[in-house]
């Protein structure tokens, strides 16, 4: 997990809600299928925000590009974190 610019975060988020590349829990039938794809551990990602954040969201990113993937942030906090794996 590595630390986002939550500000950053937030015009992201907001671009792939304009663009149709959010992808939220309740969504799913595509939430589990970009973890199955890309064969994310979304329920570890969250454990470990947890430690950070309160009540951490999470959220999917997919717009086709370097910035796509899964993020947990928190809105009270103002803290964002984004899965990545390192090669």
């Amino acid at each position: 997990m590595v630390d986002v610019d939550y500000y950053s975060f937030r015009q992201l988020l907001k671009e792939a809600t304009d663009r149709g590349g959010r992808i939220e829990t309740r969504d799913t039938e595509r939430w589990n299928a970009y973890i199955k794809t890309h064969k994310l551990n979304a329920t570890a990602a969250r454990a470990i925000a947890a430690t950070r954040f309160d009540s951490p969201d999470s959220v999917i990113i997919d717009l086709g590009g370097d910035r796509d993937g899964l993020y947990v942030y928190s809105d009270l906090e103002e803290g964002c974190l984004h899965l990545e794996y390192q090669s």
